[in-house]
């Protein structure tokens, strides 16, 4: 499944009900819950792809459409830590090597707190991957992870640099693994409307159990995109997106290449 940056929808805090000033005056030391806020993200994605079935030879070349949508409720369950629960689906249909079609349901909950600037996640994931359109269910994981992410601004740019390990628990032993991602976000506008986009990252598997135990797989991506800002809660995005991995077991290897436009959302 091709990657989505998930958008990030402010917590309001509610003020209490109106009165005099001198009448049951604000304590910073008591905390008020907010209400939680329902919010919907996502992506629609059309691309062509040098690879669908990302094979190490014989690529085949094929046009997909990629939706993913996530739906999300969000609020503080301290005044230090806001919490979050998910329900996500995405899907890749392909119009011509249609056995390259996957799909994926994920339900989740996510902790955060900020730490020195730094965002701090701990996130817990039931994940049932599928072979075609929800059709063959391949297995049913539990993913627990760590993350580690913030925004700097630097004049001329805006950095996101982040870091994930996560191991999946699964009912099949072989997609039993350990996972580390190391990403960094670029974004340079251009003007008030467009910007360049870039998001290399680098991921690390080592997987655990069933006929995969010694496996160790990298994959690593370099992106260009121009982004185009729609409204505050949504932009479209055309960009080419160069992918690789290495492992070492044999006939794991491949490369690839796609392009296409993407509209993000968030309401």
């Amino acid at each position: 499944m091709r990657r989505l940056l998930m958008l990030v929808v402010p917590v309001a805090l509610l003020g209490g009900p109106p009165g005099h000033a001198d009448e049951n005056p604000p304590n910073p030391d008591v905390f008020s819950p907010s209400r939680p806020t329902w919010s919907v993200v996502g992506s629609l994605q059309g691309t062509q792809t040098s690879n669908a079935f990302f094979a190490s030879s014989n690529e085949q070349s094929d046009f997909y459409l990629g939706p993913d949508i996530t739906i999300r409720l969000d609020g503080l369950l301290t005044r230090d830590v806001a919490y979050r629960l998910y329900a996500r689906t995405e899907l890749d249909a392909f119009s011509t090597e249609t056995d390259a079609n996957t799909s994926v349901a994920r339900v989740g909950a996510r902790l955060s707190r900020d730490i020195f600037d730094w965002t701090a996640s701990l996130v817990y994931e039931n994940r049932s991957s599928f072979d075609g359109i929800f059709e063959h269910r391949l297995f049913t994981a539990n993913d627990v992870m760590g993350i580690l992410a913030r925004d700097f601004d630097c004049g001329f740019a805006t950095l996101s640099p982040g870091a994930v390990v996560t191991y999946r628990f699964a009912d099949d032993p072989n997609a039993q693994r350990y996972r580390t991602e190391l990403w960094l976000g670029i974004e340079v506008p251009i003007d008030a409307k467009w910007s360049v986009v870039s998001e290399p990252f680098f991921e690390s598997f080592w997987f655990t159990d069933g006929s995969n135990v010694g496996r160790r797989d990298q994959i690593y991506s370099a992106s260009l995109g121009l982004k185009y800002n729609l409204s505050n809660n949504a932009s479209l995005t055309t960009e080419g997106i160069y992918e690789g991995r290495t492992s070492n077991q044999p006939g794991r290897d491949y490369t690839v290449f796609e392009i296409g436009p993407r509209l993000d959302f968030a309401f």
